[in-house]
């Protein structure tokens, strides 16, 4: 008999089918567009129209982000993520068969509104679903699914360029599309998230979906837990100018804070436009340059697994500080050398010498491995855990808001930066990581090894600490 735990990885398994959407395009998008089978069919993008075609998915996926709250409340986390894999393979399809630039623009568009619908959802359903002692490990299954659709995006992208025609770029649309449409009906099969279902007053079905997915016998207390948590407002239905209330400005701050500076690290920089980066460090040909963003690929993969196994050991507050630090380091020697060694060549930034060349590579490597073992796990997750069950869909959909439209900044300018400055990028995203390093330790409680009701008994003790102190001073 397959235990409740194996029935919550597998389900985690088939949830984060959202992630490994978002890896196969952040993978394969940059290849495709660098394809000459590509430049055949659709014509050379310039460098700013480069930079709209690759970030507007960011575009509508943050619009639809941002109405994910109100569907995840309204349909339940369960059907918001199969209506966004529904939407997402549409996207995909319509560009597998699009033959000029505006329908691949206007497939992108719709791809990002099924692809912010679905990913929005998934770390709310896990983190609702799962017990606290595999709460993290369970949740962060949707970066480990990321991690496996980029190196899959790339090796896809890279063995379809050998492909003659057309077929060569729309293959991992093809891919896309197919898996859009696995976890779309996959997800007729999942339970309700048992926290929804007692918002809904459906307490029975709620009783049920835990004792179905619990091996302890405190079904009882968890589900008296989880309704005194909804119980206890005043407010019958939660709103978004409620996330921002006094009572929950702190979490929201710091929520809304890390997903947005985790884009200013420019890890998106990297994944999306690695062909370019590795061209710019030494790899001038369209195959080499390939290669090598797949060889990111796999260390992205291997970096998440220790982190995958051990985050609920190692918390919360470490990996991001540390990870912050090092990555942080890794820039500061990538701008340094490109500012002592990089040149412009015929418009195009270049690095002069072996050495600093082979130095860029391992730093964009080191960077890429310290982000998955670190940021890339741990700042959904706990952005996610820190907010209240009542207010976590909406407050969460304004999170990810943030996240992509920083995300959607940085890969539109990204082009025109790489190419106008050859450290410049490399010295701001410095800057943001350390930055982000300092605002968490300073301002980060951990939350490792406590539930969901117990974090926001966390932030309300120190909420009513603060405001005790300021009655005192006054």
């Amino acid at each position: 008999m397959v235990s409740s735990t194996v029935k919550i990885y597998l389900i985690a398994v088939h949830t984060s089918i959202a992630g490994m959407l978002w890896g196969l395009d952040t993978g394969s998008i940059g290849a495709i567009t660098q394809m000459a089978q590509f430049d055949e069919s659709i014509g050379r993008l310039p460098t700013g129209t480069l930079g709209i075609y690759v970030s507007c998915i960011l575009l509508s996926a943050s619009i639809s982000s941002l109405c994910s709250g109100y569907v995840a409340d309204l349909l339940s986390r369960k059907y918001a993520i199969m209506t966004g894999g529904l939407i997402f393979a549409i996207g995909a399809i319509l560009s597998a068969s699009a033959t000029t630039y505006p329908m691949l623009l206007c497939a992108r568009l719709i791809t990002g509104v099924g692809q912010g619908q679905s990913i929005s959802v998934v770390t709310i359903y896990l983190c609702e679903l799962a017990p606290h002692r595999i709460r993290g490990t369970v949740a962060t299954m949707l970066q480990m699914l990321i991690t496996v659709g980029i190196a899959a995006g790339f090796f896809i992208a890279y063995g379809s360029s050998r492909l003659h025609g057309s077929l060569a770029w729309r293959t991992p649309f093809i891919v896309e599309a197919a898996h859009g449409i696995i976890l779309a009906s996959g997800m007729l099969f999942v339970p309700y998230s048992p926290r929804w279902l007692v918002q809904r007053g459906r307490f029975d079905e709620a009783k049920s979906v835990l004792q179905k997915y619990r091996d302890s016998e405190d079904v009882e207390d968890e589900l008296l837990s989880i309704r005194g948590s909804l119980e206890d407002r005043s407010t019958p239905q939660a709103s978004f100018s409620e996330v921002f209330a006094k009572r929950y400005i702190r979490r929201s701050a710091l929520g809304i804070f890390i997903m947005a500076f985790m884009m200013l690290s420019g890890v998106d920089t990297v994944l999306y436009y690695a062909p370019i980066l590795f061209a710019q460090a030494g790899f001038p040909s369209q195959r080499a340059s390939f290669l090598a963003s797949g060889v990111s690929g796999i260390v992205n993969l291997l970096c998440t697994i220790p982190a995958q196994l051990w985050v609920d050991k190692w918390g919360r507050k470490i990996p991001l500080i540390g990870g912050g630090l090092a990555m942080s380091v890794c820039y500061l020697g990538i701008g340094t050398l490109y500012a002592i060694y990089g040149e412009k060549v015929n418009g195009e930034i270049r690095i002069n010498g072996k050495a600093p060349q082979w130095a860029v590579i391992a730093l964009i490597y080191i960077f890429i491995g310290n982000f998955a073992w670190s940021w890339a796990v741990v700042i959904k997750v706990y952005a996610c855990e820190i907010m209240p069950t009542r207010l976590r869909a909406k407050a969460c959909a304004i999170q990810q808001l943030a996240n992509w439209m920083v995300n959607f900044t940085v890969t539109l300018t990204a082009p025109m930066f790489l190419r106008a400055s050859p450290s410049g990028p490399y010295f701001l995203f410095c800057s943001a990581t350390f930055f982000t390093s300092v605002v968490c330790y300073l301002f980060m409680p951990e939350t490792k090894e406590k539930s969901l009701e117990e974090i926001e008994e966390l932030f309300e003790k120190k909420t009513g600490s603060s405001e005790s102190q300021l009655n005192t001073k006054l």
